[in-house]
């Protein structure tokens, strides 16, 4: 039902009418097939009524919040595989910091020896932690990808209006980067990782829908 709704409207509307809402509910069905495609494993399970939540409510605003600013694109191949790189990796990164919340929340549980009377439903953290820094470093390449392409076919990326947003993104970029290569490289984990991995998270959140937000909620 969500990808019925989103194929339609976006055959309606097109790539070059992405409002806030749009991009939410699309990078909502993006976290969705993603966490289905881990079927029922237990780390992808203890997330799973996060994300449907997070999706339902993404659907429910676009249904019932009238938009009345969109930004015009004019689209081009470039501009398009700039943005559909953008989603999936913001995605992907997105996914790998609910994962490491996770792997936050199983560390506290196990050192305060909580876990006794819930080890059988809870995931092993190493095993959360490895699918954590591969999800991480998928997102990170992608991320990469999709700078690359905004530099080369995005005009107007060092404007004034969308300074912010290019320096964020290449912020996040280089926080999400000096992680994957700290740990392949000096084994870097633990609690340090985690906390970077969530501050640029949330850079890169900024950088996405700061601006959105406040267009096309806001001022909308």
């Amino acid at each position: 039902m969500h990808t019925t709704l989103l194929t339609a409207l976006l055959a309606e509307r097109g790539l070059n009418h992405l409002s806030f809402l749009i991009v939410l509910s699309i990078i909502a069905l993006l976290l969705g097939i993603f966490s289905v495609s881990r079927g029922r494993q237990l780390a992808s399970l203890m997330l799973r009524p996060a994300i449907f939540g997070f999706a339902i409510v993404s659907i429910l605003l676009l249904m019932l919040i009238p938009e009345r600013s969109h930004m015009q694109y004019a689209m081009s191949i470039g501009l398009t595989v700039h943005i559909i790189l953008s989603l999936l990796a913001f995605s992907l990164l997105v996914l790998a910091s609910l994962y490491a919340g996770q792997v936050l929340f199983l560390n506290k549980v196990l050192k305060e020896r909580s876990a006794r009377a819930l080890d059988a439903h809870l995931p092993p953290l190493l095993a959360v932690e490895q699918y954590f820094f591969r999800l991480l470093t998928a997102g990170t390449l992608v991320l990469t990808c999709a700078i690359v392409a905004g530099v080369l076919f995005v005009d107007g990326l060092f404007a004034a209006t969308q300074l912010h947003k290019t320096i964020l993104s290449f912020v996040a970029w280089l926080c999400f980067g000096g992680i994957v290569i700290a740990h392949y490289v000096r084994g870097l984990r633990g609690k340090p990782i985690i906390l970077l991995t969530l501050t640029a998270s949330s850079l890169l959140t900024l950088a996405y829908f700061g601006s959105r937000f406040v267009r096309d909620i806001l001022l909308s």
